[in-house]
């Protein structure tokens, strides 16, 4: 089977993709270390006396961040998703 060439338009829905793609793993990279410092190195640090008891109240902001990151991650990868009509496109049949 030989894809039809895309087209500047559907070339644009590729890096429309692609950008989207980049947005979730940014959002990765955001909610991950926050759910890690939220739910276990503060609460480690602060039961090994590390660091101090005042820590534990900006617990809920790094959940806060890392919720957020989450549901970036989500909303970037359904859009994502959404710009892939070039594939039905250039591909019209999925078995040949």
């Amino acid at each position: 089977m030989d894809p039809i060439p895309l087209t500047t338009d559907q070339w644009a829905q590729v890096g429309l993709a692609l950008k989207f793609l980049w947005a979730a793993f940014a959002s990765a990279l955001v909610a991950g270390p926050s759910l890690l410092t939220a739910h276990a190195i503060i609460p480690s640090a602060v039961e090994t006396s590390s660091i101090s008891e005042r820590w534990m109240k900006t617990r809920p902001l790094f959940y806060v961040v890392g919720l957020a990151g989450l549901a970036g991650i989500g909303l970037f990868l359904f859009l994502a998703a959404s710009e892939t009509d070039w594939i039905r496109e250039s591909y019209p049949r999925f078995w040949q």
